[in-house]
């Protein structure tokens, strides 16, 4: 019994060491994720190992794009073509949070229906079948982003 302890004391000792020599490699903020500001201080994504930490993502067409359904998919097909940069698919996000503005043309309550309808359009598909974990929040949305009804991170791990 003592040994099992002792092993599992070097285990739990182990593990922060194991983190901390992860190769870290951060990108950039880009001028097209944040025409306003592109030098606002965070990454636009980050690296730890195999697992890429991407920052919240707003749609770039929101202008266009008026309710919630419409900036999700806006933001997921964003969030696509990074994913493609970093050589990654939606297929490999396991962790994405989901936060929804209040809707004026729903009360000011979050469209939660118009988020099924954009997320089911990426995920759970026969094309790609992958559900990520999800978490969706109601909140309310940064006062620059006017008229933004949805922002969207995820986490994606490299595959082996």
């Amino acid at each position: 019994m003592k040994i099992k302890l002792i092993l599992l004391l070097i285990v739990a000792l182990m593990a922060p060491l194991a983190a901390s020599a992860q190769t870290i490699k951060r990108i950039p903020l880009t001028h097209s994720q944040n025409p306003t500001n592109a030098n606002l201080p965070f990454s636009q994504a980050v690296w730890a190992g195999d697992a890429l930490y991407v920052s919240g993502w707003l749609d770039p067409d929101i202008n266009m794009h008026t309710d919630t359904k419409s900036q999700y998919v806006g933001i997921l097909e964003d969030i696509q073509k990074f994913l493609k940069s970093q050589n990654l698919t939606l297929g490999d996000v396991v962790m994405m949070r989901v936060y929804l503005g209040g809707d004026p043309a729903k009360g000011g309550k979050m469209d939660i229906l118009g988020a099924r309808a954009g997320y089911s359009q990426f995920f759970g598909t026969k094309e790609q079948p992958n559900e990520p974990a999800i978490t969706t929040v109601q909140v309310v949305l940064p006062a620059g982003a006017r008229g933004a009804l949805v922002e969207i991170d995820v986490i994606a791990v490299r595959p082996k």
